[in-house]
């Protein structure tokens, strides 16, 4: 029980850091739109643009590890069907909890930023 317990914390977490990624990657494309085609701004731009990248992608690796986590939590009801039977709820459960939970630490951490 202590496993799925620490297992669900990391899932929070890692849900809670894709939603940060989430909005650097929105500031940081935000930027790169700004500046570019502005010739003094070129290398904002150029590093504005890898910094998107790199949290547009921290963003989906997070999700999937954070689905991988909930999904090794989750109980399996059927052990006489097949695997593609077991696994499919589990999988659309596991991924739907994710995004839910990741939408509300974004709409929560975005409310914070702007320190409402």
């Amino acid at each position: 029980m202590a496993h799925k317990i620490l297992r669900a914390f990391l899932s929070v977490t890692l849900m809670a850091l894709a939603a940060n990624c989430f909005l650097k990657y929105l500031w940081w494309t935000a930027c790169s739109s700004a500046w570019a085609g502005i010739p003094k701004m070129a290398v904002q731009w150029k590093a504005a643009g890898a910094s998107a990248t790199f949290n547009g992608w921290a963003v989906i690796v997070l999700e999937f590890t954070s689905i991988a986590v909930l999904f090794s939590i989750l109980r399996r009801r059927a052990p006489d069907t097949s695997g593609i039977v077991r696994n499919s709820p589990r999988l659309i459960l596991s991924s739907a909890i994710t995004l839910a939970v990741t939408a509300v630490f974004t709409f929560v951490l975005s409310w914070l930023k702007q320190g409402l």
